[in-house]
């Protein structure tokens, strides 16, 4: 499915789930067993999203503004300190989304590069899939954390909690999860905050430094920051790859019938160049107003960190244009490297001079 509306469709209407092997199982007569996961939908899914979900709600996000304006204007400063050419994806694209879910989730920031590390590893595609290894080792190192939350659950659930934490509380005294389901959850938790946002942040400043008009628009108005952001995000793939669902239901979409079990493709993609949503689709254009993109998914799992990724990448944006108003590319864009083979379409490096 590549028109807008059809994956709205896909993406939103119970005619179709995420839970392949699930919808599998139980279209063979079969009753589903196993921990519950985020690609569950109905109930499953409710209960899990709820476990987390106060720790992304917009009052929350909002309150770590100066936090996130802080760690930016650090880690710019260092970049200085460097000297160009300095690397924008090493000083600022990976490391600040570390920091803000590392926070989020009560993990020391000093764990954040073996962090991203194990992440990238477990988000690898292609010959022999994921690493599991990686996986069995943020998995023990969680559980390692697991009795330092526990601690801290003594004086009771603070409003602030950590992530961790909740999960914690949830599992010890409301029985709401397993262990296999809170080890799961975090992984989940941290490798959404880390991947997309890092590759957001790389490759929307190169978008725009393919774009120098609509850098010079941005540079001229910063309160055109936020817009540009949202066009970065419809404009530039981020996934690398087109979420597969599962017919739970005879349905007719498209033009086409598509029979119960039948695999189905789903392009954020395409959908976010559709025409008939985005006139002039093949142009970025930071004042493009209304923009109703797909990138963050859509319907009940719709992505919870979205505020904190347009915190994130609002922040970057506008203190990189504001303190290094002659930022620049240092080597040619057509030279640049781009990893391959991972759920996410990241750079290798953004060599910058200013």
């Amino acid at each position: 499915m590549t028109r807008n509306e059809d994956v709205r469709t896909v993406l939103s209407d119970r005619s179709f789930t995420r839970d392949v092997m699930g919808e599998r199982a139980r279209q063979a007569g079969e009753t589903p067993g196993g921990a519950r996961s985020v690609n569950m939908d109905g109930r499953p899914h409710n209960e899990l999203r709820a476990l987390v979900s106060k720790a992304f709600t917009v009052r929350r996000i909002e309150a770590m503004t100066p936090r996130i304006q802080a760690w930016t204007d650090e880690l710019i400063d260092a970049m200085e300190e460097t000297g160009p050419p300095a690397d924008l994806v090493a000083h600022l694209a990976v490391p600040l989304p570390a920091l803000a879910i590392c926070e989020l989730l009560g993990f020391p920031v000093e764990d954040r590069q073996v962090l991203s590390g194990w992440c990238e590893r477990i988000t690898r595609l292609g010959d022999g899939g994921p690493d599991q290894r990686a996986w069995q080792e943020l998995s023990a190192y969680i559980a390692r954390r697991v009795p330092v939350e526990r601690a801290a659950l003594r004086g009771g659930l603070a409003p602030e909690a950590s992530i961790l934490t909740r999960l914690v509380h949830a599992h010890d005294s409301e029985d709401a999860l397993s262990m296999e389901e809170l080890l799961s959850l975090t992984v989940v938790v941290l490798a959404g905050g880390l991947e997309t946002t890092q590759t957001a942040i790389g490759a929307g400043m190169v978008r725009l430094f393919r774009n120098p008009a609509q850098l010079d628009k941005v540079r001229a108005d910063p309160d055109l920051v936020v817009p540009a952001v949202e066009e970065i995000l419809r404009y530039q793939p981020v996934i690398d790859v087109n979420r597969v669902q599962v017919a739970t239901r005879t349905v007719r979409l498209g033009g086409q019938e598509i029979r119960a079990g039948d695999l189905v493709q789903v392009s954020v993609n395409a959908a976010n160049r559709d025409e008939t949503v985005f006139p002039d689709s093949e142009r970025c254009d930071v004042t493009r107003g209304p923009n109703p993109h797909l990138a963050f998914g859509y319907g009940a799992h719709h992505c919870l960190g979205a505020a904190l990724a347009r915190l994130e990448l609002k922040t970057a944006f506008s203190t990189l244009l504001r303190r290094l108003p002659d930022l620049r590319p240092a080597v040619p864009l057509e030279s640049l490297g781009w990893r391959g083979g991972h759920v996410t379409l990241g750079l290798e490096e953004l060599p910058v001079a200013w």
